[in-house]
């Protein structure tokens, strides 16, 4: 018969078996559960005993968002607390790795800097084309903990701002954030994405504000109406920042707009519009 004392290490155990992949990558609840029952002579990890368990690591203030249905690390009490100074040489370090060394050794550096992003107190990410995936995650994340992020910019310029989404226009990757006005800036231009230490208010005041996109030619005859901005984007379109209008009515607006609208920002209205088209098509369906 098992102890009490047992069962609680036992659970302590399993807690930082799951801990301990969570710090070596990003996974979804199927690559856990296999991960994690790999070396167990018979399978104990299951949906609900792993929830069980991140939820137990959150509350020991390690932070683990879900992002794109994947669980990660994004904060740990105990991590390294790097210091600007050596987040520099870091960066400089493998930006003469990416310039000078071959491509492998690029390869593994970035995958260093990635490790030791998970472990310090600071995140930081290189943004290269093979990084623009985690780079994206990265910026994600600081959404979905209300942290500001840091750009830093190929021409040594850095924009403390607070991240808004993440578009793709004409295969250009953009960042959207937020510093006293919208702006769109494009991947490209930038060297590095870092994670600030500081959290993020509501930048609209707590209104409802919904963003989003219009295509041409729409985008060339709109009449932005007066609880609307509008920002011009390069390739054409433009992005609408609409606040406070009736859900419903703003709704059935976009709808007539067609494949010449896309709602970009906030996550559940773009769901709200994607549930309303299925269910429009199903309607037709035989």
């Amino acid at each position: 018969m098992v102890s009490i004392s047992q069962k609680i290490n036992i659970s302590s155990l399993q807690v930082l078996k799951t801990l301990q992949i969570l710090m070596q990558g990003d996974y979804s609840m199927n690559e856990l559960i296999e991960l994690l029952n790999e070396n167990e002579q018979e399978p104990i990890f299951n949906n609900s005993v792993i929830s069980k368990y991140i939820n137990t690591c959150r509350y020991c203030g390690i932070e683990i968002p879900k992002i794109y249905n994947k669980y990660c690390v994004s904060s740990v009490p105990f991590g390294m607390n790097l210091t600007t100074k050596e987040v520099d040489l870091l960066k400089a370090t493998q930006t003469f790795v990416n310039d000078e060394m071959s491509a492998r050794s690029s390869s593994l550096m970035d995958s260093l800097v990635e490790k030791i992003s998970r472990f310090s107190s600071r995140e930081i990410v290189r943004v290269q084309k093979q990084e623009f995936s985690f780079s994206v995650e990265l910026f994600e994340r600081a959404i979905a903990k209300r942290k500001k992020v840091k750009l830093l910019f190929k021409n040594q310029y850095t924009l403390e701002c607070v991240p808004i989404s993440v578009t793709n226009e004409n295969k250009k990757l953009f960042f959207n954030v937020y510093d006293k006005r919208i702006r769109n800036i494009e991947a490209s231009r930038l060297s590095a994405v870092e994670i600030s230490g500081r959290r993020f208010i509501d930048p609209f005041g707590g209104e409802q504000v919904v963003l989003f996109k219009l295509y041409n030619p729409l985008a060339k005859r709109y009449e932005a109406r007066p609880n609307e901005s509008v920002t011009i984007n390069s390739d054409g379109t433009i992005l609408v920042q609409n606040r406070n209008e009736n859900l419903e009515m703003l709704y059935s607006r976009l709808l007539r707009y067609d494949d010449k609208c896309e709602i970009v920002q906030p996550k559940w209205c773009r769901d709200d519009m994607k549930d309303m088209i299925n269910k429009m098509l199903e309607n037709y369906g035989e």
